[in-house]
């Protein structure tokens, strides 16, 4: 009798399910709109400039192990992309680079309740599903709020008030910076200024996941405004960074934590969190991190990022202004204005699961159950026909 098996199966990985779906997949005019991934407009996978130009520099480097925090050039130009250069010339920011995004929202999670004793999380839905796992293996206990309205289209302010006022202190509060996923809908500034003063009241923990800083405006300097107020209000704050997004580097799993404390407690939390990523991954995956390097701390590779940000953004503005008109020369009923008040890579369509299930199966049109849309993924090849199969959904012709 084997030693395992007494071990149950876990929930299928949603989007795992629907990769190798697509891959099997040999219908030639299938689209993709599931993962949040940015396409060109062939629908290819977009490389940035300065990417391919900092590949080419760094071809001949040595492929040694690096220091457990980080190649240090990486850490710093990526904490002052996320926190600003104030907090990192003051001294006031610990970082550690992480195996991406993910490796950053755990190392995170693991050094709030590991070292400093603090568990109780709160997560507004819906959510990134991947956050509730990894707040529950890092030992924390999670509470759920109503973040949007899905009969409205919009946040639910209130709720999201109500359940920082009820929080006890030294809760942890999990944050999307910007494009929400799955619901690409924002805070305003107005409203993140009333979250951080209810929050600084009430020794409150905003943790920030920024996963697609410069996706939404086009500016990572106005995208990342909110984490900037808060480090302005002297609130200490944890922010898990991802450059999976922001650089097209998905595959190199290059991410980065920042604990933004003060100048006294800086070395204290740097060591704690080189102590807990010793023992989980000794060291981080350096040829990503050295193009982000390279990017971040060249003049003029760094201004041609945030210019290929900015036509980006525009791109997928101007995607969601042609999804409104088709829709609405199709006369599709309801109300479809959500696609261009959103922001980012995603639209929360509002179709169910029926119907998403209905169009993945039967049309090939991928995308998750809960009928988020990745809007880079269309095209001038494919996005005619998707606003074509979209309306006859939405009018039962399916």
């Amino acid at each position: 009798m084997s030693h395992f098996f007494h071990l149950q199966a876990q929930p299928v990985d949603e989007f795992n399910d629907i990769r190798k779906k697509l891959n099997a997949d040999s219908t030639f005019d299938k689209i993709d709109v599931s993962a949040g991934v940015y396409r060109d407009h062939v629908g290819e996978p977009y490389t940035f400039p300065s990417v391919t130009e900092a590949k080419s520099r760094i071809i001949d480097k040595h492929h040694d192990y690096n220091l457990c925090m980080g190649i240090p050039d990486f850490v710093s130009g990526a904490a002052k992309i996320a926190v600003g250069e104030n907090a990192v010339n003051e001294g006031r920011v610990a970082s550690c680079q992480t195996v991406g995004g993910t490796g950053a929202c755990h190392l995170g999670a693991l050094f709030l309740v590991q070292k400093c004793g603090y568990k109780n999380f709160y997560l507004g839905t819906p959510a990134w599903p991947n956050y509730t796992p990894l707040i529950i293996q890092s030992g924390g206990s999670l509470s759920t709020y109503k973040y949007f309205d899905s009969q409205k289209r919009a946040i639910n302010f209130e709720a999201v008030q109500a359940a920082l006022k009820k929080a006890e202190p030294k809760s942890v509060f999990v944050f999307q910076l910007c494009c929400h996923n799955p619901t690409a809908t924002d805070l305003t500034m107005e409203q993140w200024t009333e979250v951080a003063q209810i929050m600084k009241e009430r020794g409150l923990i905003a943790f920030f996941d920024s996963a697609y800083q410069g996706l939404a405006t086009g500016s990572v300097e106005e995208d990342g405004a909110p984490v900037q107020m808060f480090v302005n209000e002297g609130l200490e704050i944890v922010v898990a960074q991802s450059f999976s997004k922001s650089l097209g580097l998905y595959g190199e799993r290059i991410g980065c934590l920042h604990v933004v404390t003060n100048e006294s407690t800086r070395e204290l939390v740097a060591d704690q969190l080189r102590y807990i990523f010793r023992a989980e991954c000794s060291s981080s995956p350096a040829f990503g991190a050295r193009i982000v390097s390279t990017v971040l701390n060249d003049n003029v590779l760094r201004n041609q990022w945030k210019h290929n940000l900015t036509e980006i953004s525009s791109r997928l503005v101007e995607t969601r202004k042609y999804i409104l008109q088709k829709l609405t020369d199709k006369g599709t009923p309801g109300n479809w204005t959500s696609v261009i008040g959103q922001r980012g890579l995603f639209w929360f369509s509002g179709l169910n699961e029926v119907q998403s299930l209905i169009l993945m199966n039967k049309m090939h049109v991928y995308l998750p159950k809960n009928g988020r849309i990745n809007i880079a993924g269309l095209n001038s090849q494919n996005i005619d026909r998707f606003c074509d199969i979209f309306h006859d959904i939405v009018v039962s012709k399916i």
